[in-house]
Protein backbone atom coordinates (compact mmCIF):
# COMPACT_ATOMS: atom_id res chain seq x y z
CA UNK A 1 0.00 0.00 0.00
CA UNK A 2 1.33 3.43 -0.98
CA UNK A 3 1.24 6.08 1.75
CA UNK A 4 2.67 9.56 2.17
CA UNK A 5 2.32 12.94 0.55
CA UNK A 6 1.61 11.78 -3.00
CA UNK A 7 -2.10 11.06 -2.54
CA UNK A 8 -2.74 14.34 -0.74
CA UNK A 9 -0.60 16.40 -3.10
CA UNK A 10 -1.39 14.89 -6.48
CA UNK A 11 -4.63 12.98 -6.16
CA UNK A 12 -6.11 9.51 -6.56
CA UNK A 13 -5.27 9.14 -10.27
CA UNK A 14 -1.56 9.26 -9.47
CA UNK A 15 -2.07 6.94 -6.52
CA UNK A 16 -3.88 4.33 -8.63
CA UNK A 17 -1.39 4.45 -11.51
CA UNK A 18 1.57 4.26 -9.13
CA UNK A 19 0.12 1.22 -7.37
CA UNK A 20 -0.43 -0.42 -10.73
CA UNK A 21 3.15 0.24 -11.85
CA UNK A 22 4.51 -0.99 -8.53
CA UNK A 23 2.57 -4.23 -8.71
CA UNK A 24 3.83 -4.90 -12.22
CA UNK A 25 7.43 -3.70 -12.13
CA UNK A 26 8.84 -3.07 -8.67
CA UNK A 27 10.19 -6.56 -8.11
CA UNK A 28 11.98 -6.45 -11.47
CA UNK A 29 13.38 -2.99 -10.76
CA UNK A 30 14.88 -4.22 -7.52
CA UNK A 31 16.45 -7.19 -9.30
CA UNK A 32 18.19 -4.92 -11.81
CA UNK A 33 20.30 -3.19 -9.15
CA UNK A 34 22.54 -6.20 -8.30
CA UNK A 35 22.71 -7.08 -12.01
CA UNK A 36 24.03 -3.59 -12.71
CA UNK A 37 26.67 -3.91 -10.01
CA UNK A 38 27.80 -7.29 -11.37
CA UNK A 39 28.24 -5.83 -14.86
CA UNK A 40 30.17 -2.86 -13.50
CA UNK A 41 32.47 -5.16 -11.53
CA UNK A 42 33.13 -7.10 -14.71
CA UNK A 43 34.02 -3.94 -16.64
CA UNK A 44 36.28 -2.74 -13.83
CA UNK A 45 38.14 -6.05 -13.66
CA UNK A 46 38.38 -6.94 -17.35
CA UNK A 47 38.14 -3.65 -19.23
CA UNK A 48 35.48 -2.51 -21.72
CA UNK A 49 33.78 -5.12 -23.88
CA UNK A 50 30.47 -5.67 -25.62
CA UNK A 51 28.09 -8.34 -24.41
CA UNK A 52 28.53 -11.61 -26.28
CA UNK A 53 24.90 -12.64 -25.82
CA UNK A 54 23.56 -9.56 -27.62
CA UNK A 55 25.91 -9.62 -30.61
CA UNK A 56 23.00 -10.44 -32.92
CA UNK A 57 21.31 -7.14 -31.99
CA UNK A 58 24.42 -5.19 -32.97
CA UNK A 59 24.93 -7.10 -36.23
CA UNK A 60 21.33 -7.13 -37.45
CA UNK A 61 19.83 -4.32 -39.54
CA UNK A 62 16.81 -2.82 -37.80
CA UNK A 63 15.42 0.65 -37.10
CA UNK A 64 13.39 2.19 -34.33
CA UNK A 65 9.80 3.21 -35.06
CA UNK A 66 9.67 6.34 -37.27
CA UNK A 67 9.91 9.57 -35.32
CA UNK A 68 6.68 11.58 -35.06
CA UNK A 69 6.50 14.62 -37.31
CA UNK A 70 6.38 16.88 -34.25
CA UNK A 71 9.82 15.60 -33.16
CA UNK A 72 11.76 15.68 -36.43
CA UNK A 73 13.65 18.90 -35.68
CA UNK A 74 15.48 19.37 -32.38
CA UNK A 75 18.48 21.56 -33.30
CA UNK A 76 18.86 23.32 -29.91
CA UNK A 77 17.31 22.12 -26.66
CA UNK A 78 17.49 24.07 -23.40
CA UNK A 79 17.78 22.04 -20.20
CA UNK A 80 17.06 23.37 -16.73
CA UNK A 81 14.97 23.15 -13.60
CA UNK A 82 11.28 22.80 -12.83
CA UNK A 83 10.39 25.95 -10.92
CA UNK A 84 7.68 28.20 -12.27
CA UNK A 85 10.10 30.90 -13.49
CA UNK A 86 12.53 28.36 -15.00
CA UNK A 87 9.77 26.69 -16.99
CA UNK A 88 8.30 29.99 -18.20
CA UNK A 89 11.64 31.39 -19.36
CA UNK A 90 12.59 28.01 -20.82
CA UNK A 91 9.41 27.73 -22.86
CA UNK A 92 9.78 31.35 -24.02
CA UNK A 93 13.51 31.20 -24.89
CA UNK A 94 13.12 30.13 -28.53
CA UNK A 95 14.72 26.68 -28.21
CA UNK A 96 13.15 23.74 -30.01
CA UNK A 97 12.58 22.04 -26.64
CA UNK A 98 12.80 22.85 -22.97
CA UNK A 99 13.88 19.89 -20.84
CA UNK A 100 12.54 20.10 -17.28
CA UNK A 101 15.02 17.98 -15.34
CA UNK A 102 13.70 16.39 -12.14
CA UNK A 103 17.12 14.96 -11.28
CA UNK A 104 20.17 17.02 -12.26
CA UNK A 105 18.44 20.40 -11.96
CA UNK A 106 15.99 19.81 -9.09
CA UNK A 107 16.70 19.40 -5.39
CA UNK A 108 15.80 15.95 -4.18
CA UNK A 109 13.83 16.91 -1.06
CA UNK A 110 10.12 15.96 -1.15
CA UNK A 111 8.88 19.57 -1.12
CA UNK A 112 10.95 20.51 -4.20
CA UNK A 113 9.92 17.41 -6.11
CA UNK A 114 6.20 17.74 -5.37
CA UNK A 115 6.28 21.44 -6.23
CA UNK A 116 8.05 20.59 -9.50
CA UNK A 117 5.32 18.10 -10.43
CA UNK A 118 2.56 20.59 -9.69
CA UNK A 119 4.25 23.19 -11.87
CA UNK A 120 4.86 20.65 -14.66
CA UNK A 121 1.18 19.77 -14.67
CA UNK A 122 0.34 23.41 -15.34
CA UNK A 123 3.17 23.79 -17.84
CA UNK A 124 1.74 20.92 -19.89
CA UNK A 125 -1.35 23.12 -20.39
CA UNK A 126 0.78 26.28 -20.89
CA UNK A 127 -1.02 27.71 -17.85
CA UNK A 128 1.93 29.32 -16.11
CA UNK A 129 2.64 32.83 -14.84
CA UNK A 130 4.54 34.52 -12.04
CA UNK A 131 4.98 38.03 -10.71
CA UNK A 132 8.44 39.49 -11.21
CA UNK A 133 9.32 42.36 -8.81
CA UNK A 134 10.68 44.54 -11.62
CA UNK A 135 8.96 43.30 -14.79
CA UNK A 136 5.50 42.52 -13.47
CA UNK A 137 3.47 39.50 -14.55
CA UNK A 138 5.35 37.09 -16.81
CA UNK A 139 3.61 34.13 -18.38
CA UNK A 140 4.37 31.25 -20.70
CA UNK A 141 3.62 32.38 -24.23
CA UNK A 142 0.64 30.27 -25.36
CA UNK A 143 1.88 30.54 -28.96
CA UNK A 144 5.33 29.21 -28.12
CA UNK A 145 6.43 26.37 -30.41
CA UNK A 146 8.93 25.08 -27.85
CA UNK A 147 8.25 21.50 -26.83
CA UNK A 148 8.17 20.56 -23.16
CA UNK A 149 10.34 17.54 -22.38
CA UNK A 150 10.77 16.00 -18.92
CA UNK A 151 13.69 14.15 -17.37
CA UNK A 152 12.39 11.81 -14.62
CA UNK A 153 14.62 10.52 -11.87
CA UNK A 154 16.71 7.36 -12.50
CA UNK A 155 15.68 3.84 -11.56
CA UNK A 156 17.90 3.58 -8.49
CA UNK A 157 16.57 6.73 -6.76
CA UNK A 158 14.04 6.39 -3.92
CA UNK A 159 11.39 8.90 -2.78
CA UNK A 160 11.28 9.03 1.01
CA UNK A 161 7.95 10.87 1.20
CA UNK A 162 6.06 7.99 -0.43
CA UNK A 163 6.13 4.64 1.36
CA UNK A 164 5.43 1.11 0.20
CA UNK A 165 4.80 -0.48 3.55
CA UNK A 166 7.73 0.97 5.43
CA UNK A 167 10.06 1.37 2.44
CA UNK A 168 10.57 4.45 0.20
CA UNK A 169 8.96 4.24 -3.22
CA UNK A 170 11.05 4.24 -6.42
CA UNK A 171 11.23 7.81 -7.68
CA UNK A 172 11.15 6.86 -11.37
CA UNK A 173 7.81 5.08 -11.00
CA UNK A 174 6.37 8.00 -9.05
CA UNK A 175 7.50 10.52 -11.67
CA UNK A 176 6.09 8.36 -14.45
CA UNK A 177 2.78 7.97 -12.64
CA UNK A 178 2.41 11.74 -12.15
CA UNK A 179 3.31 12.49 -15.76
CA UNK A 180 1.01 9.77 -17.06
CA UNK A 181 -1.91 10.96 -14.94
CA UNK A 182 -1.59 14.71 -15.43
CA UNK A 183 0.73 15.65 -18.34
CA UNK A 184 0.35 12.96 -20.98
CA UNK A 185 -3.04 14.00 -22.37
CA UNK A 186 -2.42 17.77 -22.65
CA UNK A 187 1.07 17.24 -24.10
CA UNK A 188 -0.29 14.78 -26.65
CA UNK A 189 -2.75 17.44 -27.77
CA UNK A 190 -0.22 20.28 -27.77
CA UNK A 191 2.92 18.66 -29.18
CA UNK A 192 2.04 15.14 -30.28
CA UNK A 193 3.29 13.22 -27.27
CA UNK A 194 5.09 13.05 -23.95
CA UNK A 195 8.84 13.34 -24.60
CA UNK A 196 11.28 12.16 -21.94
CA UNK A 197 15.02 12.18 -21.28
CA UNK A 198 16.19 9.12 -19.35
CA UNK A 199 19.36 9.29 -17.25
CA UNK A 200 21.53 6.49 -15.88
CA UNK A 201 20.26 3.69 -18.11
CA UNK A 202 23.17 1.26 -17.91
CA UNK A 203 21.88 -1.89 -19.61
CA UNK A 204 19.42 -3.19 -22.15
CA UNK A 205 17.53 -4.89 -19.29
CA UNK A 206 16.98 -1.48 -17.70
CA UNK A 207 15.87 -0.09 -21.07
CA UNK A 208 13.46 -3.02 -21.43
CA UNK A 209 11.93 -2.16 -18.06
CA UNK A 210 11.50 1.48 -19.10
CA UNK A 211 9.91 0.38 -22.40
CA UNK A 212 7.41 -1.89 -20.65
CA UNK A 213 6.54 0.81 -18.12
CA UNK A 214 5.94 3.30 -20.94
CA UNK A 215 3.76 0.71 -22.70
CA UNK A 216 1.74 0.30 -19.51
CA UNK A 217 1.19 4.04 -19.06
CA UNK A 218 0.04 4.35 -22.67
CA UNK A 219 -2.36 1.43 -22.30
CA UNK A 220 -3.81 2.84 -19.09
CA UNK A 221 -4.47 6.10 -20.97
CA UNK A 222 -5.86 4.19 -23.99
CA UNK A 223 -3.27 5.76 -26.29
CA UNK A 224 -1.41 4.24 -29.24
CA UNK A 225 2.07 2.81 -28.68
CA UNK A 226 4.74 5.43 -29.24
CA UNK A 227 2.78 8.31 -27.71
CA UNK A 228 5.67 8.49 -25.22
CA UNK A 229 9.15 8.90 -26.70
CA UNK A 230 12.43 8.80 -24.79
CA UNK A 231 15.93 10.10 -25.45
CA UNK A 232 18.49 8.19 -23.41
CA UNK A 233 21.37 10.16 -21.92
CA UNK A 234 24.58 8.13 -22.25
CA UNK A 235 26.36 8.93 -18.98
CA UNK A 236 28.13 5.65 -18.17
CA UNK A 237 30.52 3.26 -19.87
CA UNK A 238 28.06 0.39 -19.43
CA UNK A 239 25.37 2.42 -21.19
CA UNK A 240 27.72 3.35 -24.03
CA UNK A 241 28.70 -0.29 -24.60
CA UNK A 242 25.03 -1.33 -24.73
CA UNK A 243 23.73 1.71 -26.61
CA UNK A 244 22.63 -0.38 -29.59
CA UNK A 245 20.80 -2.82 -27.35
CA UNK A 246 19.20 0.04 -25.38
CA UNK A 247 17.72 1.49 -28.56
CA UNK A 248 16.53 -1.97 -29.60
CA UNK A 249 14.64 -2.47 -26.33
CA UNK A 250 13.11 1.00 -26.59
CA UNK A 251 12.36 0.52 -30.28
CA UNK A 252 8.74 1.69 -30.10
CA UNK A 253 9.56 4.58 -27.77
CA UNK A 254 13.06 5.65 -28.83
CA UNK A 255 13.71 9.25 -29.87
CA UNK A 256 17.52 9.02 -29.77
CA UNK A 257 20.60 9.19 -27.61
CA UNK A 258 22.39 12.16 -26.02
CA UNK A 259 25.72 12.37 -24.21
CA UNK A 260 26.62 13.67 -20.76
CA UNK A 261 30.43 14.18 -20.77
CA UNK A 262 30.65 15.04 -17.06
CA UNK A 263 28.64 12.00 -16.04
CA UNK A 264 30.70 9.81 -18.37
CA UNK A 265 34.00 11.11 -16.95
CA UNK A 266 32.77 10.59 -13.37
CA UNK A 267 31.79 7.04 -14.25
CA UNK A 268 35.27 6.42 -15.70
CA UNK A 269 36.82 7.31 -12.33
CA UNK A 270 34.38 5.02 -10.51
CA UNK A 271 35.44 2.07 -12.68
CA UNK A 272 39.18 2.67 -13.15
CA UNK A 273 40.94 4.10 -10.12
CA UNK A 274 43.80 1.87 -8.99
CA UNK A 275 46.56 3.84 -7.21
CA UNK A 276 49.04 3.40 -10.07
CA UNK A 277 46.56 4.19 -12.87
CA UNK A 278 46.72 7.43 -14.81
CA UNK A 279 44.40 10.07 -13.38
CA UNK A 280 42.11 12.48 -15.17
CA UNK A 281 43.48 16.03 -15.46
CA UNK A 282 41.79 19.34 -14.61
CA UNK A 283 38.09 19.49 -15.38
CA UNK A 284 38.88 22.22 -17.89
CA UNK A 285 41.13 19.81 -19.79
CA UNK A 286 38.39 17.18 -20.13
CA UNK A 287 36.86 18.85 -23.18
CA UNK A 288 34.95 17.31 -26.04
CA UNK A 289 38.23 16.70 -27.87
CA UNK A 290 39.37 14.37 -25.06
CA UNK A 291 39.90 10.92 -26.64
CA UNK A 292 37.22 9.04 -24.71
CA UNK A 293 34.60 11.78 -25.23
CA UNK A 294 35.45 12.10 -28.90
CA UNK A 295 35.04 8.35 -29.31
CA UNK A 296 31.73 8.50 -27.44
CA UNK A 297 30.40 11.26 -29.72
CA UNK A 298 31.26 9.43 -32.93
CA UNK A 299 29.88 6.19 -31.52
CA UNK A 300 26.53 7.78 -30.67
CA UNK A 301 26.15 9.59 -34.02
CA UNK A 302 26.91 6.52 -36.10
CA UNK A 303 24.71 4.25 -34.06
CA UNK A 304 21.69 6.58 -33.89
CA UNK A 305 21.62 7.33 -37.60
CA UNK A 306 22.00 3.68 -38.47
CA UNK A 307 18.94 2.98 -36.32
CA UNK A 308 16.87 5.96 -37.53
CA UNK A 309 16.81 8.26 -34.51
CA UNK A 310 18.42 11.47 -33.26
CA UNK A 311 21.90 11.94 -31.86
CA UNK A 312 22.01 14.92 -29.48
CA UNK A 313 25.29 16.59 -28.56
CA UNK A 314 26.60 17.39 -25.11
CA UNK A 315 25.25 20.23 -22.95
CA UNK A 316 27.22 23.45 -22.75
CA UNK A 317 27.59 24.77 -19.20
CA UNK A 318 29.46 27.96 -20.15
CA UNK A 319 27.47 31.08 -19.36
CA UNK A 320 27.14 34.00 -21.79
CA UNK A 321 29.41 37.02 -21.19
CA UNK A 322 27.92 39.87 -19.19
CA UNK A 323 29.49 42.28 -21.67
CA UNK A 324 28.80 41.04 -25.23
CA UNK A 325 31.72 43.11 -26.56
CA UNK A 326 34.20 41.13 -24.39
CA UNK A 327 33.84 37.45 -25.17
CA UNK A 328 35.82 35.09 -22.97
CA UNK A 329 37.86 32.23 -24.47
CA UNK A 330 35.60 29.63 -22.79
CA UNK A 331 32.59 31.10 -24.62
CA UNK A 332 34.42 31.00 -27.94
CA UNK A 333 35.32 27.38 -27.21
CA UNK A 334 31.65 26.64 -26.56
CA UNK A 335 30.69 28.07 -29.95
CA UNK A 336 33.39 25.97 -31.60
CA UNK A 337 32.00 22.88 -29.83
CA UNK A 338 28.51 23.60 -31.20
CA UNK A 339 29.90 24.08 -34.70
CA UNK A 340 31.73 20.76 -34.42
CA UNK A 341 28.59 19.04 -33.12
CA UNK A 342 26.77 20.09 -36.28
CA UNK A 343 29.67 19.21 -38.61
CA UNK A 344 30.11 15.80 -36.98
CA UNK A 345 26.49 14.93 -37.68
CA UNK A 346 24.59 15.54 -34.44
CA UNK A 347 20.92 16.41 -34.97
CA UNK A 348 20.83 18.84 -32.08
CA UNK A 349 22.66 20.06 -29.02
CA UNK A 350 21.93 21.10 -25.44
CA UNK A 351 22.47 24.42 -23.67
CA UNK A 352 21.79 25.39 -20.06
CA UNK A 353 21.26 29.15 -20.32
CA UNK A 354 18.53 30.88 -22.29
CA UNK A 355 20.92 33.55 -23.58
CA UNK A 356 23.02 30.90 -25.37
CA UNK A 357 20.10 29.47 -27.35
CA UNK A 358 20.46 31.84 -30.31
CA UNK A 359 24.24 31.47 -30.44
CA UNK A 360 23.98 27.67 -30.55
CA UNK A 361 21.16 27.89 -33.08
CA UNK A 362 23.34 30.04 -35.34
CA UNK A 363 26.13 27.45 -35.34
CA UNK A 364 23.71 24.66 -36.23
CA UNK A 365 21.96 26.74 -38.89
CA UNK A 366 25.30 27.27 -40.66
CA UNK A 367 26.00 23.55 -40.97
CA UNK A 368 22.60 21.84 -40.81
CA UNK A 369 20.22 23.27 -43.44
CA UNK A 370 17.67 20.46 -43.04
CA UNK A 371 15.56 19.60 -40.01
CA UNK A 372 18.03 16.91 -38.95
CA UNK A 373 20.97 14.85 -40.21
CA UNK A 374 19.44 11.39 -40.06
CA UNK A 375 20.58 10.72 -43.63
CA UNK A 376 24.21 11.37 -42.65
CA UNK A 377 25.68 7.91 -42.14
CA UNK A 378 28.94 7.73 -40.25
CA UNK A 379 30.48 4.34 -40.87
CA UNK A 380 32.72 4.48 -37.87
CA UNK A 381 33.25 1.42 -35.70
CA UNK A 382 34.45 2.55 -32.29
CA UNK A 383 36.85 0.27 -30.45
CA UNK A 384 35.52 -0.23 -26.88
CA UNK A 385 39.01 0.57 -25.55
CA UNK A 386 38.80 4.05 -27.09
CA UNK A 387 35.91 4.80 -24.71
CA UNK A 388 38.32 4.64 -21.76
CA UNK A 389 41.34 6.41 -23.28
CA UNK A 390 42.48 8.82 -20.56
CA UNK A 391 42.89 12.43 -21.76
CA UNK A 392 46.22 14.14 -21.28
CA UNK A 393 46.52 17.39 -19.38
CA UNK A 394 47.84 19.12 -16.31
CA UNK A 395 46.57 19.32 -12.77
CA UNK A 396 46.80 22.95 -11.68
CA UNK A 397 46.35 24.72 -8.38
CA UNK A 398 43.67 26.95 -9.89
CA UNK A 399 41.60 23.97 -10.98
CA UNK A 400 42.13 22.20 -7.65
CA UNK A 401 40.80 25.23 -5.79
CA UNK A 402 37.97 25.71 -8.30
CA UNK A 403 36.93 22.08 -7.88
CA UNK A 404 36.80 22.48 -4.11
CA UNK A 405 34.75 25.67 -4.44
CA UNK A 406 32.31 23.93 -6.79
CA UNK A 407 31.72 21.16 -4.25
CA UNK A 408 31.27 23.47 -1.27
CA UNK A 409 28.99 25.93 -3.03
CA UNK A 410 26.93 23.12 -4.61
CA UNK A 411 26.34 21.44 -1.25
CA UNK A 412 25.48 24.60 0.66
CA UNK A 413 23.19 25.98 -2.02
CA UNK A 414 21.48 22.62 -2.47
CA UNK A 415 20.66 22.54 1.23
CA UNK A 416 19.28 26.06 0.79
CA UNK A 417 17.00 24.92 -2.05
CA UNK A 418 19.12 25.65 -5.14
CA UNK A 419 19.70 22.63 -7.36
CA UNK A 420 22.63 24.13 -9.29
CA UNK A 421 25.22 26.86 -8.85
CA UNK A 422 27.35 29.26 -10.87
CA UNK A 423 31.08 28.99 -10.21
CA UNK A 424 33.88 30.18 -12.47
CA UNK A 425 31.54 31.48 -15.25
CA UNK A 426 30.03 28.01 -15.55
CA UNK A 427 26.83 26.47 -14.33
CA UNK A 428 27.29 23.30 -12.27
CA UNK A 429 24.59 20.63 -11.92
CA UNK A 430 24.47 17.26 -10.17
CA UNK A 431 26.81 15.64 -12.76
CA UNK A 432 29.33 18.43 -12.22
CA UNK A 433 29.24 17.92 -8.44
CA UNK A 434 29.76 14.17 -8.85
CA UNK A 435 32.71 14.69 -11.19
CA UNK A 436 34.30 17.27 -8.87
CA UNK A 437 34.07 14.93 -5.88
CA UNK A 438 35.53 12.01 -7.79
CA UNK A 439 38.37 14.05 -9.26
CA UNK A 440 39.45 15.13 -5.77
CA UNK A 441 39.12 11.56 -4.54
CA UNK A 442 41.15 10.14 -7.44
CA UNK A 443 43.92 12.75 -7.15
CA UNK A 444 44.16 12.11 -3.41
CA UNK A 445 44.26 8.30 -3.70
CA UNK A 446 46.61 7.98 -6.70
CA UNK A 447 50.39 8.08 -6.85
CA UNK A 448 49.90 10.29 -9.92
CA UNK A 449 47.76 12.86 -8.14
CA UNK A 450 50.39 15.59 -8.34
CA UNK A 451 50.26 19.31 -9.15
CA UNK A 452 51.96 19.33 -12.54
CA UNK A 453 53.95 22.57 -12.19
CA UNK A 454 55.28 22.08 -8.66
CA UNK A 455 55.20 18.26 -8.27
CA UNK A 456 53.32 18.75 -4.98
CA UNK A 457 51.38 15.65 -3.91
CA UNK A 458 47.64 16.10 -3.46
CA UNK A 459 47.43 14.38 -0.07
CA UNK A 460 45.02 14.27 2.85
CA UNK A 461 46.51 17.17 4.81
CA UNK A 462 46.60 19.43 1.77
CA UNK A 463 42.92 18.78 1.05
CA UNK A 464 41.93 19.32 4.68
CA UNK A 465 43.72 22.67 4.65
CA UNK A 466 42.31 23.82 1.29
CA UNK A 467 38.73 22.72 1.92
CA UNK A 468 38.58 24.59 5.23
CA UNK A 469 40.35 27.62 3.81
CA UNK A 470 38.00 27.90 0.79
CA UNK A 471 34.93 27.39 2.97
CA UNK A 472 36.03 30.32 5.12
CA UNK A 473 36.61 32.47 2.02
CA UNK A 474 33.21 31.60 0.54
CA UNK A 475 31.05 31.71 3.66
CA UNK A 476 33.10 33.40 6.41
CA UNK A 477 30.99 36.58 6.24
CA UNK A 478 27.65 34.79 5.90
CA UNK A 479 24.80 34.52 8.40
CA UNK A 480 24.85 31.91 11.16
CA UNK A 481 22.69 29.38 9.32
CA UNK A 482 24.84 29.51 6.18
CA UNK A 483 28.00 29.14 8.27
CA UNK A 484 26.49 26.04 9.88
CA UNK A 485 25.72 24.61 6.45
CA UNK A 486 29.27 25.46 5.37
CA UNK A 487 30.70 23.51 8.31
CA UNK A 488 28.47 20.60 7.40
CA UNK A 489 29.67 20.80 3.77
CA UNK A 490 33.31 20.75 4.89
CA UNK A 491 32.74 17.63 6.97
CA UNK A 492 30.84 15.82 4.21
CA UNK A 493 33.37 16.80 1.53
CA UNK A 494 36.33 15.55 3.55
CA UNK A 495 34.50 12.35 4.49
CA UNK A 496 33.81 11.65 0.82
CA UNK A 497 37.11 12.59 -0.79
CA UNK A 498 39.33 11.10 1.92
CA UNK A 499 37.31 7.90 2.33
CA UNK A 500 38.38 4.55 0.92
CA UNK A 501 35.44 4.17 -1.51
CA UNK A 502 34.67 6.18 -4.64
CA UNK A 503 32.28 8.98 -3.59
CA UNK A 504 28.63 8.31 -4.21
CA UNK A 505 26.09 11.02 -4.84
CA UNK A 506 25.43 12.98 -1.62
CA UNK A 507 21.69 12.60 -1.06
CA UNK A 508 21.18 14.85 1.97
Amino acid sequence: MVAGTVERALGPRVHDLLEHLLSRFEQRRQGLIPAREARRAQLAANGPSHLVETAHVRRTEWRVDPLPAELLERRVELIGGCTRSELIHGLNAGAKSYIADLWNFTCGDPWSVMRAHRVLTRAARMDLAYLDPSEGRIRANPRSQTRLMVCPRPLHVLEASVLIGDEPAPAALLDLAVLGAHALAPLLQRQGGLYLYLRDVQSHQEARLWAQMLDEVEQEADLPRGSIRATVMIDSLAGALEADEILFELMHHAAGLAIDPQGFAADHIALYHAPAMAVLPDREAIGLSAPFLRALALHVIGLCHRRGCHAIGSPSFVLPPLDPTRTKPAYQEMLADKERDALDGFDGTLVVHQDTVNAAMTEFNKSMPLANQLTFQRNHDVDPNSLVAVPEGAITVDSLVGTIRTILRSLVLRWQGNAFVVQGSRLHDRSSLRLALRLLWQWCHSTQGVITATKLDIHDDLLRYLVRKEADKLFGESDARTKALSARAVTLTLDLVLGDEVPLEPQA
